[in-house]
């Protein structure tokens, strides 16, 4: 029997079943309305997926590469006064698009992803650059710190928030920065039913945040807002700042 009793993930208070998809149950939190599926699926099954099988990827191909590499281009130069000169890290890298667009600036880019067939193209395509295909926790282990850290679409993914945030503060040096992308749900263009919203697809999303419990989890962790981009389409676009000396 499936235990719906279960406390928010964000702040800890009492949750509710908001919907159920492709068989899985999305509950909400009544203070924060946080929004996760529990019960999770076994690590197993979601380590494996992103493991071997993600995008089809292979060493000498990822799929829309053209694409990804314009688009990491134009989207670093946003983050040139964050990265110039300094050291950064892509969390969650995928092919390495991004770290090699941040790479052109930066002092030293590294990529980390579970994705073992993304990191064999990005080390292929990229080799300029380090990459490592392992867990996040398991990188935060190897003691680097980065001035900037980017995640862009990895937060909706993982299993255990909570151990991606302990995976950020360790790498992000006191007063670094880091630059977050995930779906909004608070944004007021997600559909009133939940069902239709084309975000909610577990098992490849398993949670869904609003700017305030989002807000809430990073001040948990030492990260206090510095920089919101404003989107048209339900998304989070948000630089952090680490707080400390």
């Amino acid at each position: 029997m499936i235990d719906y009793d279960l406390a928010c993930e964000v702040c800890r208070e009492t949750t509710s079943l908001a919907l159920e998809k492709d068989g899985f149950p999305v509950r909400r939190c009544q203070r924060c309305e946080f929004l996760f599926v529990a019960p999770r699926p076994p690590e197993s099954v979601v380590i494996n997926h992103y493991a071997q099988n993600y995008r089809g990827a292979t060493d000498t191909f990822y799929p829309k590469a053209f694409d990804r590499k314009w688009r990491g281009f134009w989207q670093s130069l946003l983050f040139i006064p964050y990265a110039a000169g300094r050291r950064v890290l892509d969390l969650g890298c995928g092919g390495g698009f991004m770290v090699d667009a941040l790479g052109r600036f930066a002092r030293e880019a590294v990529g980390v992803d579970i994705s073992e067939n993304s990191i064999a193209y990005a080390k292929r395509a990229f080799s300029r650059h380090r990459f490592y295909a392992e867990p996040l926790s398991e990188f935060a282990n190897r003691g680097e710190q980065f001035d900037f850290v980017f995640s862009s679409e990895v937060l909706e993914h993982v299993l255990d928030p909570r151990e991606f945030m302990m995976t950020l503060r360790d790498c992000v040096r006191p007063r670094g920065f880091a630059y977050i992308s995930a779906p909004d749900a608070g944004h007021a263009a997600v559909p009133g039913d939940l069902a239709q919203w084309g975000d909610i697809c577990p098992p490849e999303h398993l949670q869904w945040f609003n700017i305030r419990n989002l807000t809430w989890l990073f001040a948990e962790y030492g990260f206090v807002p510095h920089r919101r981009f404003r989107s048209k389409t339900p998304s989070h676009s948000v630089i952090f700042q680490k707080v400390g000396s």
